[in-house]
């Protein structure tokens, strides 16, 4: 899967800083049928022929039975929404993906984001704190947290977030910039 695509959302950037992560139990994966579907919409999407790519995610979407394959369909859907401007049925995808697989960390990730993005910041924190439980050492959902509380003014909560990030690996430059946002939220 794609590391989710926004266009314009402060928290995104500041999610998108660290690597894509993945979380959850293993499981058996989506089926050829599903996964070959969102193969040809990618291919159709690079091209830019976005009504084609669409026709594959509906196709693939239509073809899933079971809950990996449902929950990656849907997922996949919702990245390329969000890149044609389409955050409402994209978050309505991902509600339906989080549904078919809870164990998701990274579409719970996606649907925080989009959850803030529409206002609903109780809903994007439920939705962060799900993927941060999933995948504790996803830098990801901590990050979106921590830049979140701070945004809404909650000192407290980002601080421990960011000192959260501390404990994890982390690239120097990065490491340095939690050490600063610590810094700052110090500050009467």
């Amino acid at each position: 899967m794609r590391p989710l695509r926004a266009r314009r959302a402060p928290i995104w950037l500041v999610a998108a800083c660290v690597a894509c992560a993945h979380g959850g139990p293993a499981s058996h994966g989506p089926t050829a049928a599903v996964r070959g579907e969102i193969e040809h919409a990618e291919l159709a999407e690079k091209a830019r022929h976005h009504d084609v790519a669409r026709t594959h995610y509906q196709r693939a979407i239509a073809a899933a039975r079971d809950p990996d394959s449902i929950a990656f369909a849907r997922h996949e859907y919702a990245e390329t929404l969000v890149t044609w401007g389409e955050a409402p049925e994209a978050r309505a995808q991902l509600e339906i993906a989080v549904t078919a697989n809870p164990a998701d960390a990274s579409a719970w990730h996606d649907l925080g984001l989009l959850r803030h993005s529409a206002g609903d910041d109780p809903g994007a924190i439920q939705a962060l704190s799900r993927a941060e439980a999933l995948v504790p050492n996803d830098t990801r959902p901590r990050t979106a947290l921590a830049a979140l509380y701070w945004k809404r003014g909650d000192k407290v909560n980002a601080a421990r977030e960011y000192r959260g990030l501390l404990a994890l690996e982390l690239p120097a430059r990065v490491r340095a910039r939690v050490e600063w946002a610590l810094a700052e939220l110090a500050k009467p």
